[in-house]
């Protein structure tokens, strides 16, 4: 009974413990919830009109791209600047399918599946246009080598097969270009619909054609606004106002950017550096000549961890690097050259000639592929295969027979010459090369054993075997240690940037500005690896605030940044670009004075003898391009027009251009044989009239989507 008194005493302190102990529940998971949503929106690479992109979604698309061109070029991977490409083209693909594909669903346009296949079926799309999908003894696409594909691709996938990495990226590929056809299309069929709404009259086209098709030769005087002193004209800051709210709409930038000043360096192989590769060059250069056979030649240069590698196959010259293949033809066999250096490429290289020899360019061949579970019975299968060959039987349907097609295809010198083949790889090549037309053998490889024939051999050309060990001239451990050493210590002695700027040059160091950066970009000043470098501008740093050193470059780049400026998404402001104002007001101003200092030159005599004139004759002068100024550097419309106005023997000016005074005497006028045809002409205009609005249609879209480009976070 007291136990249950004191419960009822503590009543209330029970129901407000477990008041707050469920409150405190409920929060923390709303807090994780939070965190949760927090999480994903960090790991969204930008937003497209209000749809977030992933980054496991733009990977996927960078992943397609990659895909495309090594496909389309051939090769297993790309260089860093063909990745930066791929990622900016993957990003700026996405947004104008996104853009256009919004504007096609209000407006109804859609693709159908059977447009998307007569596509495939004729081949007119960029996307198809790959050496996997092409007739190998025509070069163009193929529709029968795509259903072949897809045919073998079906089956064994249908039968459980491990499919070679290969087909899987065929296949890829293929549902990526479907998808890309698809989006091409729609694109089109936008454009179309958008140039549908512009037309020409024949007022239009009659002064477009004779615009173009009437010329004229003028002696021409031009008095650049450089003739007049700075100091003649007045720029005042109520002007500079005034021309910058007539053209604010110059200075509006659609992203933010920042405005930094960097401080980097490169670190350079020191003297001790280049005599140690020297004398590791000229070792090598002795083992290399002393080299009996083809195989020690290349262990020589697998062992001396060469830049360019050794492969066991003969190469087209042009095949090789220009700084060996300047120097093939000269070498006889056997013959080992003397270490090298080249200042252009930074490298030290000697080359021992191997073999020379005529050898096909291209080779027409098929094989049957031979397995069995049993060494002995591949062998006695091959055997048995390479017997009935040679009595005469159907090679096709010895293939069928072990579900194989048996086609042929052709192998030319360039779709293997640049890759770094070794193994069964070199010994295939090499098997191929040494081959005559109509001839069969069988080639025992590592992974199992074909039968070759050659059927055909085309384009005989000089190749070569050769063994090279190349070597960058690079700094020692030691030498970066010395330069990071008195590069730290400098920043540590120096740590704003006022100090930096004003005991930088005197230490050895160059202090650079760098202007309107943006997050998009894929590097700072040019320089790799400097990803943290570029988070930190747009994510930490504050404006007078100095980064940490970064290491960057190849891992020789040693840098400092210091944030100056911010300049936010919208207008610029007036003191931003007051520079630029002032510049633009003085040469009208410069423009305007030399008009009032010309305005009694009413001849060409007069004219060719102004103070700073420059004459020239200028040719084929029509209204419907403008000129180009030598003497002022710049295309001038207002002379063309001029021009074209003015009769023959006539002299007309002064007239105020966009980098000068012009004044000119017209010496012939000519009409071209064109005739006049008012339809084609309206069309012209009519396309010339939306190519205009074209780019301005696709901005708006892109404005209005309001585009958020986050990608700088993660690559």
């Amino acid at each position: 009974m007291a136990a249950l008194q004191s419960i009822r005493n503590r009543g209330v302190l029970l129901v407000t413990a477990i008041a707050v102990a469920l409150f405190l529940f409920v929060v923390g998971d709303a807090l994780r919830g939070g965190e949760s949503f927090f999480n994903q929106s960090k790991m969204n690479v930008g937003e497209v009109d209000g749809e977030k992109v992933s980054i496991q979604d733009y990977q996927q698309m960078v992943e397609d791209f990659t895909t495309f061109y090594e496909i389309q070029q051939n090769k297993n991977g790309l260089t860093e600047d063909e990745n930066n490409r791929v990622k900016d083209e993957a990003w700026q693909t996405y947004i104008q399918n996104q853009l256009i594909g919004s504007e096609c669903e209000k407006l109804g346009l859609a693709v159908t599946d059977e447009e998307v296949s007569e596509v495939i079926k004729s081949g007119y799309s960029q996307m198809l246009q790959v050496p996997v999908f092409q007739n190998q003894q025509t070069g163009r696409y193929d529709y029968a080598a795509v259903q072949t594909f897809l045919t073998e691709y079906k089956k064994a996938k249908d039968a459980g097969q491990q499919l070679p990495d290969t087909y899987q990226k065929i296949y890829k590929y293929y549902i990526f270009a479907q998808k890309q056809i698809r989006n091409q299309l729609l694109i089109q069929k936008y454009q179309a619909l958008l140039s549908s709404c512009f037309f020409s009259n024949p007022v239009e086209a009659k002064a477009a054609f004779d615009g173009r098709s009437s010329e004229c030769d003028v002696l021409l005087a031009a008095v650049p606004f450089t003739t007049v002193d700075d100091k003649a004209v007045e720029v005042s800051e109520a002007d500079i106002k005034a021309k910058y709210n007539e053209d604010k709409e110059q200075y509006r930038q659609y992203i933010e950017t920042r405005d930094a000043k960097i401080l980097d360096i490169q670190v350079q192989p020191s003297a001790a550096d280049k005599a140690a590769t020297e004398k590791d060059m000229n070792e090598v250069y002795e083992k290399l000549a002393q080299t009996q056979t083809i195989e020690a030649a290349g262990n020589v240069v697998r062992q001396s961890t060469s830049i360019m590698p050794y492969v066991d196959i003969l190469k087209t010259k042009d095949a090789f690097p220009p700084l060996i293949s300047g120097r093939i033809d000269s070498l006889a066999v056997g013959t080992t050259t003397k270490p090298v250096y080249d200042a252009a490429q930074n490298v030290y290289y000697t080359i021992k000639m191997l073999d020379k020899a005529t050898k096909p360019d291209s080779i027409l061949f098929r094989q049957i592929g031979v397995v069995a579970k049993k060494d002995a019975d591949v062998e006695k299968r091959a055997d048995s295969i390479m017997t009935a060959l040679a009595s005469g039987a159907d090679f096709k349907a010895i293939a069928k027979k072990y579900n194989q097609v048996g086609d042929s295809s052709w192998l030319s010198s360039s779709q293997y010459q640049n890759a770094q083949l070794d193994g069964d790889n070199a010994l295939f090549v090499n098997t191929l090369s040494d081959m005559t037309a109509g001839q069969t053998k069988k080639l025992k490889l590592d992974n199992g054993t074909i039968i070759l024939q050659v059927l055909q051999t085309k384009n005989p050309v000089q190749k070569y075997k050769l063994a090279a060990v190349v070597k960058e001239l690079k700094f020692s451990d030691d030498t970066y240690s010395a330069e990071y050493n008195k590069f730290s210590s400098f920043i540590a002695a120096n740590p704003t940037l006022e100090q930096i700027e004003a005991n930088a040059q005197k230490n050895g160091y160059n202090v650079r500005e760098l202007s309107d950066l943006s997050n998009n970009s894929h590097n700072v000043a040019g320089i790799r690896n400097t990803r943290d470098a570029l988070k930190w501008l747009f994510d930490d740093a504050k404006v007078g605030s100095v980064s940490q050193l970064y290491e960057c470059g190849n891992n020789d780049h040693l840098m400092i940044l210091a944030l100056t400026g911010v300049n936010e998404e919208g207008y610029r402001s007036i003191d931003k670009v007051n520079a630029i104002i002032s510049e633009q007001i003085k040469s009208e101003k410069k423009g305007e004075k030399l008009m009032a200092d010309l305005q009694g030159v009413n001849s060409w005599a007069k004219a060719k003898a102004v103070k700073g004139a420059v004459c020239d004759t200028l040719r084929h002068i029509n209204f419907a391009s403008p000129s180009f100024i030598s003497a002022t550097n710049s295309s001038e419309p207002i002379v063309s027009a001029l021009a074209s106005k003015t009769a023959t023997g006539s002299f007309a000016g002064p007239v105020k251009g966009n980098n000068g005074v012009y004044m000119l005497q017209v010496i012939n006028k000519s009409k071209s044989a064109e005739k006049f045809d008012a339809k084609q002409e309206q069309q012209s205009m009519a396309t010339q009239n939306y190519r205009k609005i074209a780019n301005s249609v696709i901005q708006t879209l892109y404005l209005n989507a309001n585009v958020k480009d986050r990608r700088y976070k993660f690559f």
